[in-house]
């Protein structure tokens, strides 16, 4: 379902400054995120975690909710329409940036009778931030993983 080009106007005119910030922040951390994932050889992108219980300041949490809303907004309304993988990279990269430490970004699978699945979300301090948990709870997690540094 496509909205008109109005209701979309009066939508981004009631955003306040910092969701414009962050709006922006995130079509940069997909762009990143986009290059970082095209440039990587399968596989070469996530190791096993091997720590993944770092503390989380619960605190955070609501910020780090508002950056995966400003991630979703700029992966539905920006440059490009970037898959979950691109999206989960973006997300956790600004999360690290912002010192929000702890979030794991997850893939988990799922087969239907026709097609093989899969998808990747970030989990914050046991929470799903970002996606519903309701499609995230269709997938059977992978093991627990994290993204490689990028330098």
């Amino acid at each position: 379902m496509t909205r008109s080009l109005p209701h979309l106007a009066r939508k981004i005119a009631a955003l306040s400054s910092r969701d414009w910030r962050e709006l922006v922040q995130a079509q940069w951390a997909l762009l990143g995120a986009r290059a970082i994932v095209k440039s990587r050889p399968v596989g070469a992108l996530a190791s096993p975690a091997t720590a993944i219980s770092e503390p989380v300041d619960t605190d955070r949490i609501p910020e780090a909710r508002r950056l995966a809303l400003a991630v979703m907004r700029a992966s539905r309304y920006g440059v490009f329409r970037p898959q979950c993988l691109v999206q989960s990279v973006a997300l956790s990269r600004m999360l690290e940036t912002r010192g929000i430490r702890g979030a794991v970004l997850r893939i988990g699978v799922r087969r239907t009778s026709t097609e093989f699945l899969a998808h990747a979300w970030v989990e914050l301090g046991g929470e799903t931030i970002g996606d519903a948990d309701e499609h995230v709870g269709s997938f059977v997690p992978l093991t627990n993983l994290d993204v490689q540094q990028f330098g």
